[in-house]
């Protein structure tokens, strides 16, 4: 099977591009990150830099105020009990808060890594955005579940206690948050965490992987960059010189898409990357896999719809149709046309545009008159419409003889017989040039004719004048081998005298049975022949040659026996004329193929087989009478009998 390198060179790169494509862009984005985040420099973790504290200490401060008696009222928790309720929270009546009996408020955000327990001692109020479960049941048993986590902060007793580096008593001791904060560290306790490999999709998950991807980016960006540069490059090239390539033909290849107008591919291909944006821009969910399946299916469409584009706008440009393959270049070749036959236009404007006028005032003449006057306006009309159509009906039939005329040349009768005085205009002027057109061509198949005609004559009658001294020479050939010669070289003298005389004889008959041939006056006794039965006798004659130059032939024949209706002493002269050539101009030690192929209606017989040599010329000179594929004529042969294999 032919493959067509460029074309897969090209599929590789086009799944090549994203790769280096991604990596080119994180490089880029991890160093802006590093460069534009002073905090992030220097750490080794992300829960060391300035950007998760600030953040995890701005979650606590807007929790600070959650159980002020402000945002409860102890005198209508029914009330709230219905409104926690309804957003999937709920309270937890009667329950020892801080060694009172008090509420626990449950706020529950499904969506947070960050969670939290915040006690009022005073009024026995405590408030978690933690799941109401049995394990969750007072306030001891929060905190226990709080503590199974790695990153906390903790203010109970007016200290604060944190494995976080940025948010020791030391580094916030004097900031204004925490100052308004411990102005209730007698009568609040506050604990918070961050879930351990943060498994909701918020802030602080964006936060880490953005820390975590900026961190490796930093470190492979002076190498990933210019190779990624570099590749994206080379890949580029190798799919702008595989685009439009196949196996199947040479040069471009241009599919059904690639002939669409090309607003109408603009349109298309706009509609399809927007399809993808769409699908980008729709992602919203906490989940992860859900977020990179609708990116990674949002950015597959764009880099499809981006193919397309790409794909067909090379192909316009290697084929120079990029420009007539717009809609405006078609709507001004219409206008250059309308221009360039402009007779036709002329008329075909006065007289459409006259035939409307007149069908308009006879219209309105209707509308306005009555009686036997609307009447005789509607006659106009009908008459009006009735003219036209005799004209066009008369224009119809003239243009159908002149369809019938061309259609007569093209079948090869150029007997054909047009009166351009019936005709008028344009097409009076056609019907002469196609008459002239006939005329030509029926004087040029007469010489044509004349000419095969005299150059079969010539070659009957000097191959006949040939074979008369030739006989002559065979026979005395005959004659002087009989006697006796006087040394060794007169009779190696003799014999090739014999060869060169017997070649000639059958180069003349060649001659003969060619002319024949071309003037169509050979007879053939149709008779029928099993085809596999006669290919395995030419093959058998020709087995010697083939061993001698160490050619082997692999036969492809059908199981069951083809009969066909042929001339079997021409036929097997074919075959043999073809064993001949294989035997002659195949490449030593090589292999020669032979298949017959049936169809419904005819019976195929391929060979196949390596030339020795370079052919120097083309397949449509090869197959043209007297022409030998090889130039320098050191075997024998004459060209002749390839006029009966073809």
């Amino acid at each position: 099977m032919k493959l067509c390198i460029a074309r897969i060179a090209k599929n590789i790169a086009y799944f090549l591009v994203p790769i280096f494509l991604v990596l080119l862009i994180t490089s880029i984005a991890g160093l802006i990150i590093m460069d534009a985040n002073i905090g992030i420099k220097n750490t080794s973790s992300y829960y060391e830099t300035t950007l998760f504290s600030d953040q995890y200490f701005s979650d606590i401060y807007q929790n600070y105020y959650v159980v002020q008696p402000s945002y409860l009222d102890m005198d209508n928790t029914q009330v709230d009990y219905e409104s926690y309720s309804n957003y999937g929270g709920g309270i937890q009546e009667e329950t020892e808060v801080a060694g009172k009996n008090g509420f626990i408020y449950y706020s529950v955000y499904q969506s947070s890594n960050f969670r939290y327990l915040v006690i009022d001692k005073e009024s026995a109020v405590a408030k978690t955005n933690l799941d109401h479960t049995m394990r969750t049941d007072s306030v001891e048993e929060i905190v226990q579940v709080l503590q199974e986590n790695d990153i906390y902060w903790n203010y109970v007793g007016g200290e604060v206690q944190t494995n976080i580096p940025n948010l020791s008593m030391e580094n916030i001791r004097y900031t204004p948050r925490f100052e308004n904060m411990m102005v209730d560290s007698d009568r609040l306790e506050i604990y918070t965490v961050l879930l351990n490999d943060t498994p909701y999709h918020d802030d602080y998950a964006m936060a880490k992987m953005g820390y975590d991807f900026s961190m490796k980016a930093n470190d492979s960006a002076p190498i990933l960059i210019p190779v990624s540069i570099i590749a994206l490059i080379v890949l580029t090239l190798v799919i702008i010189h595989g685009i439009g390539r196949t196996a199947k033909q040479e040069g471009i290849y241009l599919n059904w898409f690639d002939k669409w107008k090309l607003e109408i591919v603009l349109c298309i291909g706009g509609i399809i990357f927007f399809i993808g944006i769409a699908c980008l821009v729709a992602v919203n969910s906490n989940s992860r896999p859900v977020i990179f399946s609708g990116v990674t299916l949002g950015a597959s469409i764009i880099y499809l719809s981006m193919i397309l584009m790409l794909e067909t706008f090379v192909k316009r440009i290697k084929t120079h149709t990029l420009w007539k393959s717009t809609i405006l270049y078609a709507i001004g070749h219409e206008i250059k046309l309308l221009f360039e036959h402009r007779k036709i236009a002329t008329k075909l404007v006065w007289g459409y545009w006259g035939f409307c006028l007149l069908g308009f005032l006879a219209t309105m003449f209707i509308m306005r008159t009555y009686n036997g006057e609307a009447f005789f306006w509607y006659c106009v009309l009908a008459m009006l419409g009735i003219t036209t159509f005799l004209y066009l009906f008369k224009k119809i039939r003239e243009f159908d003889k002149i369809q019938t005329a061309i259609k007569s040349i093209y079948e090869g009768n150029t007997d054909i017989h047009l009166n351009p005085n019936e005709m008028k205009g344009v097409l009076k002027n056609l019907a002469i040039y196609v008459e002239d057109i006939a005329g030509g061509l029926s004087n040029a198949v007469e010489q044509s004719l004349k000419s095969e005609r005299l150059k079969t004559e010539l070659i009957t009658n000097v191959s006949h004048d040939i074979k008369t001294p030739l006989t002559s020479i065979i026979n005395y050939v005959d004659l002087l081998k009989k006697e006796k010669m006087p040394n060794e070289k007169a009779t190696e003298y003799l014999m090739i005298l014999e060869n060169k005389s017997q070649r000639l004889k059958r180069l003349t008959e060649d001659l003969v049975e060619a002319s024949k041939a071309s003037s169509g006056n050979i007879k053939l006794q149709m008779e029928k022949i099993n085809v596999n039965e006669l290919i395995k006798q030419v093959s058998g004659e020709f087995e010697d040659r083939f061993h001698e130059r160490g050619i082997e032939e692999i036969m492809t024949l059908p199981e069951e026996p083809i009969f066909i209706m042929a001339d079997g002493r021409y036929l097997y002269r074919v075959l043999e004329n073809i064993y001949s050539n294989c035997a002659k101009y195949a490449m030593e030690n090589s292999r020669v193929y032979l298949d017959v192929v049936t169809t419904a209606k005819s019976v195929v017989i391929q060979m196949k087989n390596t030339s020795q040599e370079k052919l120097n010329i083309t397949a449509d000179e090869l197959m043209q009478r007297f022409v030998r594929g090889e130039a320098s004529r050191n075997t024998e042969g004459s060209g002749l009998r390839t006029f009966y294999c073809f």
